[in-house]
């Protein structure tokens, strides 16, 4: 609801500040159109009234004529078509940075923005894209990843240059590691789901159960083995229990 509210907030103050200093725009006696947008760069789809009309109680004929009333536009940075957005505006941008999947997507975000932000009055608007830039980059970047500071947007570009080649090798490691414990986990699992239908076979579901939670947290493949010998070996679910329970040593 906060958003909302704010926008005709900030039309407000813009109008302020526009008679305030005398501004041309006002300067025929007339105050100019205003579009409000959003910039939403959120994973899910934007679900809120876009008109201020519903926020406020409904009323009667006679007082209805008197509400605010104001809707805004919603630029989704995230799915907004590139060819919808005219060339050399910074909100193409945005919506590009937004959309980035590589390290070379950045890079040519960052050659389009060195040829539009031109000259010593843009040095704000420049360092601003160059922190940004370096969000989207620490996005990409493999696990445990360091990048330097970003201070310029040609120290982005080269650095991202540098480290385009090397990072598909880094992540190409990363998934091979990650197939590797996926398959550590999924076996326990297995011989985890084995022990317990022993367990149950052997002294009954009941004692299955407590069994199956005392092994929820092992991830030892040597210390399951001791388990699976204890099994065999135990008289009873009482004796097997206490031998397997983390305080024992199987």
């Amino acid at each position: 609801m906060s958003v909302r509210p704010r926008i005709l907030t900030y039309t407000g103050l813009l109008y302020d500040e526009l008679v305030r200093n005398g501004a041309p725009e006002v300067a025929g006696g007339r105050l100019p159109a205003v579009l409000p947008v959003v910039l939403y760069n959120g994973t899910t789809a934007w679900q809120a009234s876009r008109d201020m009309t519903p926020l406020i109680e409904a009323v009667g004929p006679q007082l209805a004529a008197y509400q605010p009333a104001q809707r805004y536009l919603v630029l989704d940075l995230r799915h907004v078509e590139e060819h919808h957005l005219p060339p050399g505006n910074l909100l193409r941008a945005l919506a590009g940075l937004e959309q980035s999947r590589t390290p070379a997507d950045l890079v040519r975000v960052v050659q389009a923005l060195l040829g539009w932000l031109r000259g010593p009055r843009t040095a704000e608007l420049r360092r601003a894209f160059a922190d940004w830039v370096r969000q989207m980059a620490a996005r990409l970047a493999p696990a445990g990843e360091a990048l330097p500071a970003l201070r310029t947007l040609e120290d982005a570009k080269m650095t991202l240059v540098e480290r385009v080649g090397e990072w598909p090798a880094q992540w190409l490691r990363e998934g091979r590691e990650e197939g590797r414990q996926e398959g550590r986990e999924q076996g326990l699992e297995h011989e985890r789901a084995l022990l317990c239908r022993q367990a149950a076979t052997r002294f009954g579901p009941g004692t299955a159960e407590r069994f199956d939670a005392l092994l929820a947290s092992v991830t030892d493949p040597d210390y399951l083995a001791d388990v699976g010998d204890s099994l065999v070996r135990c008289n009873s679910a009482e004796e097997f229990l206490a031998k397997v329970s983390p305080s024992a040593t199987p």
